[in-house]
C-alpha cells in the first residue's frame, strides 16, 4: 500500500476494468480552520473526492475518498464551513495526489509536451501534449540569481518592429525582454544595474546603440 494512504483508513480495494480502485475515509482529527486557526472536529457533512494516484503493477489508481466538511466556531471567522485536506494525498482543486501531480509536472520540466505525454502513457497516465504543458506553464519559474554580466542584443521581431534581449552572460539564460532598441533602455542607463552596482553591462553586438556609454 502507498505510503501516503497511512494517514486514511483504507476500506475495500478491488480492481474493476483494469484500473485498482480503493475506497477509503479520513480519520475523526480535529483540524484547522484555513482563516481563524481554530481547530474544529464539528462535522457539517461529507463527500466523495475522486483520486488520481500513480499506478499499481501496471495499473492506473483511483481512490474514492470520503472527507468531511467542518465548521469554523470562531465567532470572528468569515468561513462558516471548511473542507478538510489530507496531507500527502489531497491539495485544493486537485483531482491527483501530489505524488501523481509531480510525476506529470516532472513529465513536462524534463520532456515538454510531446515526449512528456508518451513517458505518461508509459507510466499509464493518459494525458494529451497540451495537458501536459498546461501544467508545465502553471509551474512558479524558479528563483533567479542576480546577474553579475549581462549581454545585450537586439533583434527584430517582424519589419520595422524590435526588441532588446538581456541575458545573463555566464548561466547564458535570458533575463528580461524590452519592446524597441533604443539607447535609453541600455543596462547603462537604466535604474537596475544603478541598484545593483555589481552588474556589468556587456556589449554583444557591434551595433552604435548597444555600445557602453564612456
Amino acid at each position: 500500500m502507498s505510503p501516503h494512504l497511512a494517514v486514511v483508513r483504507v476500506e475495500h480495494v478491488w480492481v474493476a476494468d483494469g484500473v485498482v480502485r480503493i475506497a477509503a475515509c479520513t480519520r475523526e482529527l480535529t483540524l484547522a480552520c484555513p482563516d481563524s486557526g481554530r481547530g474544529s472536529a464539528r462535522v457539517h457533512s461529507r463527500y466523495c473526492r475522486t483520486l488520481a494516484d500513480v499506478a499499481v503493477g501496471g495499473r492506473p489508481v483511483l481512490i474514492g475518498l470520503s472527507v468531511r466538511r467542518l465548521f469554523c466556531d470562531s465567532p470572528g471567522c468569515g468561513r462558516r464551513t471548511f473542507a478538510e485536506q489530507v496531507e500527502g494525498l489531497t491539495a485544493r482543486y486537485q483531482r491527483r495526489s501530489p505524488l501523481l501531480q509531480h510525476l506529470v509536472e516532472m513529465a513536462g520540466v524534463l520532456l515538454a509536451g510531446r515526449g512528456g505525454a508518451r513517458l505518461l502513457q508509459i507510466l499509464k497516465v493518459p494525458l494529451s501534449r497540451t495537458s501536459v504543458l498546461f501544467h508545465l506553464m502553471r509551474l512558479p519559474l524558479p528563483p533567479t540569481p542576480t546577474p553579475r554580466v549581462l549581454g545585450v542584443d537586439d533583434f527584430a521581431l517582424y519589419a520595422d518592429t524590435y526588441g532588446t534581449l538581456l541575458v545573463d552572460a555566464e548561466s547564458r539564460l535570458p533575463v528580461e525582454l524590452w519592446a524597441g532598441r533604443d539607447a535609453g533602455h541600455r543596462p547603462g542607463q537604466c535604474s537596475a544595474p544603478a541598484a545593483v552596482p555589481r552588474i556589468q553591462p556587456r556589449c554583444t553586438d557591434d551595433a552604435a546603440h548597444l555600445r557602453p556609454v564612456p
